[in-house]
């Protein structure tokens, strides 16, 4: 019953055709060099804590993101302070309740890479994040 979702059949086509003349083994590999680059980042601050498995030197062997902590930052605090620096990332628990529960952390925040990314954003990301673990241990001493 009901209009079918033509429209949205229409732009699922267009976004098909739209990764295919790119390339999905293009985006595949680019994806991969931004997750090594994001890692080699996020390793060089003390205070990060990452979850799930570490990609090869070529940024292989796992999605392009990474779930974090910063100390006793909470994650939802580093979202808003990242939020206000132009930097979108996730923060709770990725539907992932019973992992954090098991891990035993309250929550994680998450960077997450796409084609569309590229390193600049990175050390943005990267460079308000030191910022924002900065601004928090000189308020928690």
């Amino acid at each position: 019953a009901g209009t079918p979702a033509i429209g949205e059949a229409i732009a699922l086509g267009a976004a098909i055709d739209y990764l295919s003349n790119i390339g999905m083994d293009k985006i595949h590999a680019y994806e991969a060099e931004l997750t090594a680059y994001m890692f080699q980042q996020l390793r060089q601050i003390p205070e990060i804590k990452i979850y799930g498995p570490q990609p090869d030197s070529n940024g292989e062997g796992r999605a392009a993101l990474a779930a974090f902590t910063a100390g006793e930052i909470h994650s939802q605090d580093l979202s808003t302070m990242l939020d206000q620096e132009g930097v979108a990332i996730r923060s709770g628990h990725h539907c992932t309740q019973a992992l954090h529960r098991y891990l035993n952390v309250s929550s994680t925040a998450r960077a997450s890479l796409y084609f569309y990314n590229t390193r600049e954003e990175i050390d943005v990301f990267v460079k308000a994040l030191k910022e924002t673990i900065d601004f928090f241990a000189g308020i928690m001493g």
